[in-house]
Order: structure tokens, then sequence, then C-alpha cells
């Protein structure tokens, strides 16, 4: 996300062409054809309530309680996948939900979908309220996702200069992304959850999840896949703590980086400490860990958002979730074998 705002911030043929090039062809045409005018979300948040009638402006960046609620995404009729959804005043409509209701109308949509899936995604540094809404109704209608959509925004301040404080505000709202989590596989009746979180978002997930592994152990059962894609994080630490205990818990976990990652480069040096989801001479590879080298997919000059704006990237989101195929299964990926371990690389 960092980038957009830097920028302004014959049968073997045919399975190749659908796999590599974008979501399989029939979600592409269901996607395209059947597509809703609008997406529905769910949305907790632990941002302050500004009081304004104006959706972009109802959250603001300061701490403060939970809130929940709904969120309405109007999806352009050109919209075409791996594109952002433009962010004018009428694209979001948000509708308050007190706790109990948010429960129960999240149980009621995982009820009424074919596969009573839930996806649970986290925004990164650098983004408000509203570009959290826009970025995750764009991946959910790319991927046709047809269970409950999710998205938990905490308080970043949505500006570039204020990395240090988003960093802080991030883990201060670990807490709370526990306590969502906890009660959505208690209360959703979902027994398909996928997570995901993009950038600075992992160090919130990873860390509520293990804490939820830690304490909970069996409420994992129904998460079936976890998703990072370019984890801001300290890649030592992230190889050494995070992920055998992440591997541990028998959940599938996808980590997604590359080469190309300038916001990762930046965050290098601030920290003096290579990312978990940068490359350099090779990814971060750790024991139970699915690491998929995307460079190459992403032609957004910072490369950082590959997972809303590259379609080959998509595609394998999509294959992960729906088919709940490993990386291994997976067409689209060549597995690359080190000294140090596997990882996968989308192929040429």
């Amino acid at each position: 996300m960092i980038q957009r705002k830097l920028n302004n911030v014959s049968v073997i043929v045919a399975m190749w062409f659908l796999v590599v090039a974008a979501v399989p062809a029939d979600a592409v045409q269901d996607a395209e054809s059947q597509r809703r005018p609008e997406q529905v979300l769910f949305f907790a948040t632990d941002r302050n309530d500004t009081g304004s009638a104006e959706a972009d402006q109802k959250y603001g960046y300061a701490r403060s309680e939970m809130t929940y609620g709904l969120a309405k995404v109007a999806i352009p009729d050109d919209h075409r996948i791996g594109k952002s959804i433009p962010s004018d005043k009428n694209a979001l409509v948000l509708s308050a939900l007190d706790r109990p209701a948010f429960f129960q109308e999240i149980a009621k949509s995982v009820a009424s979908s074919e596969e009573k899936s839930l996806f649970l995604y986290l925004h990164g540094y650098n983004v408000n309220f509203k570009e959290a809404a826009m970025s995750c109704a764009q991946i959910v209608n790319d991927l046709h996702f047809n269970g409950c959509a999710l998205f938990f925004s905490w308080p970043s301040h949505g500006h570039i200069t204020s990395y240090l404080a988003d960093e802080a505000s991030v883990l201060w709202s670990e807490r709370d992304l526990e306590k969502l989590l906890e009660s959505v596989v208690l209360n959703s009746g979902s027994k398909n959850i996928y997570l995901m979180a993009h950038s600075m978002g992992n160090r919130a997930l990873t860390l509520a999840f293990l804490e939820l592994a830690r304490t909970k152990p069996k409420l994992l059962s129904s998460v079936k896949l976890l998703m990072l894609a370019a984890p801001d994080m300290d890649a030592g630490m992230f190889k050494r703590d995070i992920a055998p205990a992440l591997a541990s818990t028998g959940v599938k976990v996808t980590l997604y980086a590359s080469t190309n990652d300038k916001a990762l480069r930046l965050s290098k040096r601030l920290h003096a400490y290579p990312r978990a989801g940068e490359i350099y001479s090779l990814p971060l590879i750790a024991p139970g860990i699915e690491t998929i080298d995307v460079t190459g997919v992403d032609d957004a000059s910072m490369g950082h958002s590959y997972h809303c704006e590259a379609r080959p990237v998509l595609s394998d989101i999509y294959y992960s979730m729906k088919l709940n195929l490993g990386a291994d299964k997976r067409y689209s990926l060549d597995a690359i074998d080190t000294p140090q371990g596997r990882y996968w690389k989308f192929r040429e």
C-alpha cells in the first residue's frame, strides 16, 4: 500500500495461461460477468470515531476502543483484476453495528455462503481506514470470494512520515486483534478461515495468532491458511522465533517476498536489518513455511503491493484458498532447492 502514496507514491498451453496470467478463466468470467455492484465487507477497528458523517473521514488515526460495522464498496463496471478501486467520495458507505449484532451478521453471512468460509484482511503502514476498506474490497472482488469478508483496521496515521508512530500503533493493536480472532473463530461458524496481512500488519497478525495458539490451540482447527504478504518484520527474528512457532501450529503458512520491494528496502535502511519480505541472494527459508518469490510478476515501481496488484499472485492466492493446494501442487510455481531449503518461484 505504501507505493500508492509514493507514486501519487493444445491443453498444457491453455492451462499455463490460465494459471500464470490471471485468476482462473472461469473465475474471471464469473467475476466480470456477475460482478456485484458493490462489495459488502464487515469491519472491526480500534481507530477513534471522529463523529464525521463522511465515510472517508469517519475513523481517524488515534487509538480507541473497538468498534464494528458493515462497509459497502462500489465496484466500477470497468474494474479489472489487480487494479485499485477509485476512491471517490461515494465509493464507501458505512453502517455501525454493536458487537452482538456484528457477530450475528457474520454468522449469517458465513452460513449463507457455499463453503462456509471467512476471509480476514489486515493492512499495512501508511493506510487510512478508507484505503483499508478499498483494498480489502478489491482483493475479495478480484478473487471472487463468496464467503464472509472482514477487515481489521488498526490506527495507522495514513501518512508517509509517521512510520515510527505506526510501528507503535500496530503493536498496540495486537491484543485487540487477538480478541477479534478468538471471537471470529468462536462465533462465525466458519470451518474455513483464511487470514492475510500486508507489510507492517504482519507484526500484529503473527503475534495475535501465536498468542491464540499458545492459550487456545484447539481454536486453530478452523484456520486453513495464513498469508504473509511482504512482511515488514525483522528477518532474523522471524526466522529464529516466529517461523518455528507458526510451523508448530500445523496451519499452512505462505510468505510472499520480492527482490524488487523498494518499500522494504527503505525499511531495512531504517532498521539496519533485512526484512522478512525482501530478497537479496535468497528469500527467507524456514521449515514449515512456504516461501514464494514473486520477483518479476509485479510491474509497480515500488514492488510492494503485489498481493492485490499482480494477477499471478492473485491467481496463486486463489488456488491456495479455493482448492487448498500446497505450493508443490500449484502449476504456476517452480520449486527451487538450495542448501538452506526449498522455496518456490513463479515460472517465467
